[in-house]
């Protein structure tokens, strides 16, 4: 009688196998339910038991039973003068290790593509270094005709669509320190030379949520950018569309700078939170 081997399913590497028992549903739903009574906290400075039971839409004795053992582990704060229930310095512990490990390219390239998608144009990620703009990332068209920008390359931060949205958000003083001299160098006949110049368009980019570098770099291309907020809400990047002229006319501006400054929203919430 001929046997066959059994053949072993391919297990995703960090996954426990099937075998030797499952999860049980409750086991999940405690889970479920503590997590929902952190969000719960972390949007208030203090909240009583009633109230978080309120809020969560959990009986009170559960709720009490997860926070004690949220207590436990540091995750929860409790204080017995007022009864108020917060978020623990151990919930802070474990987010701190987010922000060593997260990467904004990695983390932008969803948005990127959705938004190159959507736009049928280049969309590129950019981070500043000294005086120049950096593209770290980048999703290219393949309309026939399109802008394209070499991953590595540097465009001046202030004559660039991502540099100016980025020096848009910066404070004062960050901001001159990154700008230096007075006189900004010229790359085409609508380049901002001057900071007064510059300054009145930051304003403008400030106002509106997306800046246009409208041929200040390179006749012929036109881009739209917005800034990428850290938890601090400053400036950490810039997501831009760029394209040439002939497919980006001014009437057509409006509606990828929105398109642009909801993508960064998006992308500022993955990195940060906010």
């Amino acid at each position: 009688m001929r046997t066959t081997d059994a053949v072993t399913p391919t297990r995703r590497r960090g996954r426990p196998s099937n075998s030797g028992g499952t999860e049980t549903g409750g086991e999940v739903q405690s889970l479920d339910r503590a997590i929902a009574l952190l969000e719960v906290l972390a949007l208030s400075d203090g909240m009583t038991l009633s109230e978080v039971a309120r809020a969560a839409e959990l009986p009170t004795s559960t709720v009490h039973r997860l926070l004690t053992t949220l207590e436990r582990r540091g995750l929860v704060g409790h204080d017995p003068a007022t009864g108020q229930w917060m978020v623990g310095l151990g919930l802070f512990r474990i987010g701190s290790a987010y922000l060593r490990i997260r990467k904004l390219p990695e983390i932008a390239r969803g948005v990127l593509r959705e938004l190159s998608l959507g736009v049928n144009e280049t969309v590129n990620l950019s981070l500043i270094d000294g005086p120049h703009l950096i593209c770290v990332a980048q999703v290219e068209s393949h309309a026939a005709v399109r802008a394209f920008f070499r991953i590595g390359g540097d465009l001046p931060i202030h004559a660039s669509g991502g540099g100016k949205a980025i020096l848009a958000f910066m404070n004062p003083e960050a901001r001159r320190a990154w700008l230096g001299g007075d006189q900004l160098q010229r790359f085409t006949e609508h380049t901002h030379v001057s900071r007064r110049a510059l300054q009145i368009d930051l304003v403008s980019i400030a106002d509106r949520g997306y800046s246009i570098d409208d041929e200040e770099h390179t006749p012929g291309m036109r881009c739209v950018a917005a800034a990428v907020l850290d938890e601090w809400r400053e400036p950490v990047g810039a997501i831009s569309i760029s394209a040439p002229t002939v497919r980006m006319p001014p009437e057509r501006i409006a509606d990828l700078g929105r398109q642009v400054r909801e993508a960064a929203q998006r992308l500022t919430t993955r990195y940060s939170g906010l």
